[in-house]
């Protein structure tokens, strides 16, 4: 029997996980609700149930909280040389998005509420994007549903966060799609909300999100060593190459894209060209801390003269973004982080790879090696957009992570994952 206490921990921390899983495609507002209810739940569970506390224990000896506090730390003095100390201040805060990692990592008990989690996720992620499809194909007014027209789609967030989503989804989706080795009804499922997915990203028109996806779709292949994800890869570029023949805006976004590497193509490309410039001039008089977390844009309009751009709130490039305002002492711990995230993912897998291979167990490895295949995409999505500074990527990210880390700790050899 499980005492009061139990009971309320356990359903808080249900409602939390498949909340965060549900609005992470969705709503950021509903996301940090379900955060703060998981950590309420994580609270309440510490003082009920001791094989909790055991569990949270381990977090200390997990590389990551070291590479995290190092990070947090590491960017307090671009904080306080900073004029705008109030977008600085915000930034900085916005670095609690870390411990979503470790609260699904060691905060995940059940192979069960694991399971609904991805299913949770890949629903939300396919019906946001039947909202932006419904949008690009003239929106829809009936009863109670309005959903706009819309030339660039993106359901209910903005642009780029939703484009920065779908591709770390994409690519986990397609890795998780192999893991059973054979095509049936549940595979057909995946394969058609992945389909929906990527053309959700494509209407976008967001072409760094389609060169992060390409690179995300190729590690996940590498990594997979499997002769179907070849198949599967061909399919998808023959639904790309048809889809862009009936859409005019996709087609030529496509094709500037190879022209972009010998210089600007348009304002887009223009203004990310400048501001990548400005960066640099930036870290080159600043190298040691930068020039302020909250003095970016203050210190690029100085620096862009005549030059038009369309914006200046940051660099569109993550790194030049942190060597830019954190310098070096930001810079070196940045490159830390993902290292040990890198390696992390790295050992997670071998845990599961050193299993049994049960079903759940073959399903943990592919979901590792998406994830692995995701963190590929969002570091080449950072060359072109500040992605990692999104709160709502951000947030999916360390979702992902977390659940991989997961599937380590937490072997469910019991019974298979995904059942037809």
């Amino acid at each position: 029997m499980h005492t009061p206490s139990e009971k309320i921990s356990n359903t808080l921390l249900v409602v939390s996980f498949c909340g965060l899983a549900l609005f992470a495609p969705f709503s950021i507002s509903g996301a940090n609700v379900s955060i703060v209810l998981g950590f309420l739940g994580i609270v309440v569970s510490v003082f009920a149930i001791p094989s909790a506390r055991a569990r949270l224990a381990r977090v200390t000896k997990d590389p990551m909280l070291v590479a995290c506090v190092v990070l947090v730390v590491s960017a307090l003095p671009s904080v306080f040389i900073s004029e705008n100390i109030q977008r600085a201040r915000n930034d900085w805060e916005s670095y609690w998005l870390l411990s979503i990692y470790f609260f699904v990592a060691y905060g995940l008990w059940s192979s069960r509420i694991r399971r609904a989690v991805y299913w949770i996720l890949f629903g939300s992620a396919t019906l946001s994007c039947l909202v932006a499809l419904t949008q690009y194909r003239g929106g829809l007014d009936i009863l109670f549903v309005h959903i706009r027209e819309a030339r660039r789609p993106a359901s209910t967030l903005f642009i780029m966060t939703f484009a920065g989503i779908l591709y770390q989804l994409i690519t986990v989706n397609f890795a998780v799609l192999f893991h059973r080795g054979r095509f049936s009804r549940l595979e057909s499922l995946l394969a058609g909300g992945l389909v929906i997915q990527v053309i959700g990203l494509f209407i976008t028109l967001t072409r760094g999100a389609w060169i992060a996806l390409a690179s995300g779709i190729t590690a996940a292949t590498i990594l997979l060593k499997n002769k179907a994800a070849f198949v599967v890869v061909a399919v998808l570029l023959a639904l790309v190459v048809a889809f862009a023949a009936g859409d005019p805006d996709i087609r030529a976004k496509i094709v500037s894209i190879p022209r972009s590497i010998h210089g600007p193509t348009d304002r887009n490309v223009s203004t990310r060209f400048v501001l990548w410039d400005v960066s640099w001039h930036m870290f080159k008089s600043h190298p040691i801390l930068g020039v302020g977390m909250g003095d970016f844009t203050t210190e690029a309009e100085k620096l862009i003269g005549d030059r038009y751009v369309k914006t200046a709130v940051d660099s569109h490039n993550i790194y030049l973004q942190v060597l830019a305002t954190r310098g070096l002492v930001g810079f070196i711990p940045f490159v830390y982080f993902w290292v040990i995230l890198l390696r992390s993912l790295r050992r997670a897998r071998s845990a599961i790879a050193a299993r049994t291979m049960t079903g759940s167990q073959r399903f943990g490895l592919h979901f590792v090696d998406g994830v692995t295949a995701a963190t590929v995409a969002v570091l080449v999505g950072a060359l072109s957009e500040n992605n990692i500074d999104d709160s709502e990527v951000f947030t999916a990210f360390m979702l992902l992570v977390g659940m991989a880390k997961n599937f380590a700790l937490c072997p469910d050899a019991d019974d298979a994952v995904l059942k037809s």
